[in-house]
């Protein structure tokens, strides 16, 4: 008895029926997830989603992370595609705050925050590894946000509305609301250098998007919005905010000059001697800052930051996330209240202890590099995250916006964009021209 012999003109079919379906959910899956992005990215721009969790401890914005990243995985990232460069210094820093946590006796509360702003930055990853032509797009998620918040904050500016927040001298020693004062622009958050912070860290990458838009009058109208969101920056009145804008602007410059060259052979990134002296010279700020404090005329951040050395050196390993303001009122003389160190390195420090600012410099150095080398590589969208993110340390010298969640989500997003674009093979497919896609063929490659 001979084999039966299966119809030839039925297995093209059937496997056209397969690759529809795998189509149709891969192209769901990627709906979703960008769509979930947008909505984390709307949540830390203007606070839309209510704070109080829907069940047990999922809040609205927890739940709306969770189902991107299920969105992500059905459009086909792979587990090994969810690897970055900074993943275990950002593995350590969720370890060191926890042990703080626990070492303190505190609630678990504030560590679900630093978690909930770790999850966006894989959802960032997730959507930049599925998506492989998503960079306009999220240029333009960037631009909306900086348009939502620097129109605001024009409108409260033009309106002359109240926000409690006045500058009445440059040097901030008069900042009393009163006849002579100028009035601090806060749009869509509680305080201006919240908002000037936010807008530091967004307006490259808003300005990216807009350049890439379809037509030039897109452009256009794009590039208005983007001038808006600069002059929101400065009605904020904010001094580090102003500082950490033309910054941010001089590291695009720099790292424009650079983009697009080779990497050299391997494809393996010797930073510069221009990037090593940048973090010599941070880290010598720093540490005279801590050093000299207290002979420096900064006003009160100098009680803030000898009072923060002093917790370092009672807690090393720290006092949980989320209780540096409350140590700082009890150490410092006086009626002002504290929140934070004013200081992002310096709060990891108090908070999750020497672990924890070692996991905290790392990243921070880690996104020096790789943004470099992602230039080097060629990518618009390192150049403009990078940008943002360097504007964004300046102003956290002085100052410690991510302690607020919308901020630190937005810090995340940013970060995740720079490590999305630095992966290994999406750098060696940019130097051969290739195109970059998230969701692995049938061979197995990428």
């Amino acid at each position: 008895m001979s084999a039966p012999v299966s119809d030839p003109s039925t297995t093209p079919l059937m496997t056209v029926r397969v690759d529809r379906r795998r189509g149709r959910r891969v192209t769901a899956g990627r709906t979703v997830a960008v769509l979930c992005l947008a909505a984390v990215l709307l949540e830390a721009t203007a606070d839309l989603l209510p704070d109080e969790p829907v069940v047990w401890i999922l809040t609205p914005v927890r739940l709306v992370l969770g189902a991107g990243l299920v969105a992500t995985a059905v459009a086909g990232v792979r587990p090994g595609q969810w690897r970055t460069p900074l993943d275990p210094a950002i593995g350590a820093l969720l370890l060191a705050a926890a042990l703080g946590t626990v070492l303190a006796g505190q609630p678990w509360a504030p560590w679900r925050g630093v978690l909930t702003a770790v999850a966006a930055y894989y959802l960032m990853v997730g959507v930049r590894r599925s998506v492989p032509d998503a960079g306009p797009a999220l240029g333009l998620l960037a631009l909306v946000g900086v348009a939502v918040a620097g129109t605001v904050a024009a409108r409260q500016a033009a309106a002359g509305t109240a926000t409690g927040f006045c500058r009445g001298a440059i040097d901030g020693s008069a900042d009393v609301c009163g006849p002579d004062a100028v009035i601090r622009a806060v749009g869509t958050f509680s305080n201006p250098n919240l908002l000037a912070a936010f807008l530091v860290l967004l307006l490259p990458v808003a300005a990216a998007g807009a350049a890439q838009l379809a037509d030039r009058t897109s452009r256009l109208a794009g590039t208005a919005l983007v001038v808006v969101g600069y002059a929101a920056v400065l009605l904020t009145a904010s001094r580090g905010g102003i500082v950490a804008a033309v910054a941010g602007a001089a590291v695009f410059v720099a790292l424009r000059r650079g983009h697009g060259r080779a990497l050299p052979v391997g494809g393996r990134l010797r930073p510069g001697r221009a990037v090593v002296a940048l973090l010599g010279v941070g880290g010598v700020v720093a540490a005279g800052l801590l050093l000299l404090a207290p002979a420096l005329s900064v006003g009160v951040r100098a009680d803030v930051w000898t009072a923060a050395a002093g917790l370092v050196a009672q807690h090393p390993l720290g006092v949980g996330p989320g209780r540096a303001g409350a140590l700082l009122d009890a150490a410092i003389a006086g009626d002002e209240a504290f929140q934070h160190a004013h200081n992002l390195w310096l709060n990891w420090a108090v908070e999750a202890g020497v672990p924890g600012l070692v996991a905290v410099l790392t990243i921070t150095v880690g996104a020096v590099i790789v943004t470099r080398r992602a230039a080097l590589a060629g990518s618009a969208t390192a150049v403009a995250a990078g940008a943002g993110l360097a504007g964004f340390a300046v102003m956290s010298l002085a100052d410690h916006p991510a302690n607020a969640i919308r901020v630190s989500i937005a810090v995340w997003i940013v970060l995740a964009l720079v490590a999305a674009e630095s992966a290994p093979r999406t750098l060696a497919r940019r130097r051969s021209g290739q195109p970059a896609t998230g969701v692995r063929s049938r061979s197995g490659s990428r």
